[in-house]
């Protein structure tokens, strides 16, 4: 369970230390930004804590439920954009907290995904896998109409990588990777007319494959600054809160979406390289939670959760030295913000509830004779094609 805490905290803090260099101004620390942050920190630790209390199992019961309301909740915030069009609807205001349903969406994928592919025994074929896929393409479609593209783009790889752990064939999923890329053509030529892509983020697309000097003066500003605060920075950085883009106002969204480039800016390749090897060590650490878990439900929440961190990490360190194109999704635990952070923690309470339980279930290798062993007691039904999963039942 460690091997899943202590990255996360590391994380945080580091997120919260780059936060107030990203917005302190003349201000001692904690600025403004960065004690929000501490608060919003204390309160997904506290979110963590209370996931991590209860057994993940009840979940699966209500996960339908769990799945229903997040999309309606999506499908209420659409109508709303839809009868006002010209804005972005992507907050609920509770109170003082502007809460973001699309990043519990997440969550809410991960778990209707667990239940689905629990009971299922035909993912190996291709039939078997439209349900999934049309489970996920609902809430997609939802957030995209937000608009909010960079979110609705994280939970392919979500799906794909429980499908994968479920046992379905990797030609499908291939077939299935490669549809969507033969999208991004349509997405670049045709980006103005397409339901749901807001037109500043047809030029975020238009800036990432046109890196001519003219576009990054305009569309492509945004990265042009990023890339030239992450080459500053050199090995060990200009030093904390010392950094050129970030203080003179150069680097835009720098508290959020572009955290990276102040970090890799200030404290240079050995920092920015710090920050990766601690999503990879946090993402090693659920694999390996679900690896351990002999209960499908719990690994296919493990197998989802990993792949959502991933996704989500690689999409905003990526956007930040242009390999992705620019599509406002934060860095889960570093960037700003309220509601990705507390997904982030509630998903860490999952994983560390799925580490610190040893389920035994009946596997088929239990059935062999091996010597002196003494046959393996049955306590929960498990799936048929889940006996030959990915990942092998230890």
């Amino acid at each position: 369970m460690k091997q899943i805490l202590i990255p996360a905290l590391l994380l945080n803090a580091a997120g919260i230390v780059f936060i107030h260099s990203a917005t302190a101004g003349v201000d001692g620390f904690p600025s403004d930004a960065a004690g929000h942050q501490i608060a919003r920190s204390i309160l997904g630790l506290a979110g963590c804590f209370l996931v991590f209390r209860f057994d993940y199992r009840l979940l699966e019961r209500h996960a339908y439920l769990i799945y229903a309301g997040l999309c309606a909740v999506l499908a209420f915030m659409a109508l709303v954009r839809i009868a006002n069009p010209g804005g972005t609807y992507r907050h609920l205001a509770l109170h003082k907290f502007q809460l973001q349903p699309s990043e519990l969406m997440k969550l809410a994928l991960v778990i209707g995904l667990a239940r689905y592919l629990r009971f299922r025994h035909d993912q190996a074929s291709f039939r078997g896998i439209v349900a999934p896929f049309a489970l996920t393409l609902v809430p997609m479609l939802l957030v995209l109409l937000q608009p909010d593209l960079g979110t609705s783009l994280l939970l392919p790889p979500i799906l794909l990588a429980m499908l994968f752990v479920a046992g379905s064939r990797p030609r499908h999923l291939v077939a299935a990777i490669l549809l969507g890329l033969s999208l991004l053509p349509a997405a670049y030529f045709y980006g103005d007319s397409i339901p749901g892509v807001a037109g500043y983020q047809h030029d975020r697309i238009k800036a990432y494959v046109q890196r001519d000097e003219k576009t990054l003066l305009r569309e492509g500003f945004h990265l042009r600054q990023s890339l030239i605060a992450i080459g500053s920075g050199g090995l060990a950085g200009k030093g904390w809160c010392e950094g050129t883009q970030n203080t003179l106002g150069h680097l835009r969204e720098k508290e959020t979406d572009f955290i990276y480039g102040v970090i890799a800016e200030e404290s240079g390749f050995i920092g920015s390289a710090a920050i990766v090897i601690l999503f990879v060590l946090l993402i090693r650490g659920i694999a390996m939670a679900g690896l351990a878990c002999r209960e499908p439900f719990g690994r296919l929440m493990a197998a989802g959760i990993a792949a959502g961190i991933a996704a989500q990490a690689f999409e905003n360190i990526g956007m930040t030295m242009g390999l992705t194109p620019i599509t406002g999704v934060p860095l889960p635990f570093v960037s700003l913000g309220g509601s990705s952070l507390l997904a982030s923690w509630l998903a860490i309470g999952l994983s560390c509830q799925i580490a610190s339980r040893r389920i035994m279930v009946l596997a088929s290798r239990d059935l062999a004779p091996s010597g002196k062993t003494s046959p393996a007691v049955l306590l929960q039904e498990r799936s048929s094609a889940l006996l030959e999963s990915r990942w092998p039942v230890g």
